[in-house]
């Protein structure tokens, strides 16, 4: 019965385009893959609606917290380089990076290489920001850190099983592989963690003069972040890492043509 509940981590998405990409994946997330991949034009045509159109929304609320001492300068240092430049930026350098460090782990398989290695890219990338963006980074260095741990531990238990006499693979599990079924099995953390971890980042957008009010309403100010990043984790799950960054790109490219047509 408890099969029947909790389908394996393979097992196709609903094979409609609105139940695969529904945002309720956000309470209830899992590692199903589309049912239908042949679809993915559809599916990621809503979330750019779905994503560009919450984020409109959660904007008013996050102009209102940043009266709290929040300056986004980086808008502007941007708009003052070459359009070209602003292009590559924005459409392509960004969206990559961020999609290598936030989601190219998200699958039902664990790689503990993939994860250490998104993680090390991060801890490169923000390792220079303050407040809680210095909090992310020291988490990007704690999963190096263990990922590379576990790695060690499970090539040495690779080679000393065959040892024992036994059939390889015999004696207790290496933690690679109890960690493994724990992300497999509890896919609402990994995907949770990134999501925040992808909206607090995005902190570093703002010159801050760090209080507790500012503590207090930071997830408001980066609220259209976190939407964002939920809308891109749907596309990478559902239909894999290359639909998030081609979801991420065109969803930069319209911010970027509002933006640009309005200053």
């Amino acid at each position: 019965m408890s099969n029947e509940q909790n389908p394996p981590a393979d097992a196709g998405a609903p094979g409609g385009v609105w139940s695969t990409i529904s945002p309720r994946f956000g309470v209830h997330p899992d590692w199903r893959t589309a049912a239908s991949r042949k679809r993915w034009p559809g599916g990621l045509a809503l979330l750019f609606v779905l994503g560009l159109g919450g984020s409109l929304v959660l904007l008013a609320a996050s102009l209102l917290a940043a009266r709290t001492g929040y300056d986004n300068t980086p808008i502007v240092e941007l708009l003052d380089r070459p359009v070209v430049e602003q292009l590559v930026l924005v459409v392509l350098f960004a969206p990559l990076i961020e999609e290598l460090v936030f989601r190219l782990a998200l699958a039902a398989r664990l790689r503990l290489g993939v994860l250490a290695a998104a993680a090390a890219f991060g801890l490169v990338n923000f390792a220079g920001g303050d407040g809680p963006v210095m909090v992310v980074a020291a988490v990007f260095a704690l999963i190096v850190l263990l990922s590379g741990a576990l790695w060690i531990q499970s090539l040495v238990a690779g080679v000393t099983r065959p040892e024992a006499g036994g059939e390889p693979g015999a004696g207790p599990p290496a933690w690679r592989d109890s960690v493994a079924r724990w992300w497999e099995a509890h896919p609402r953390w990994p995907v949770w963690c990134s999501i925040a971890a992808f909206g607090t980042v995005h902190l570093a957008n703002y010159d801050v003069a760090w209080s507790v009010a500012a503590v207090v309403v930071a997830p408001l100010v980066v609220s259209p972040q976190i939407w964002l990043g939920l809308m891109f984790t749907i596309a990478r799950v559902r239909y894999g890492w290359w639909a998030g960054l081609v979801l991420h790109a065109f969803h930069n490219l319209a911010v970027w043509s509002v933006t640009t047509a309005a200053g």
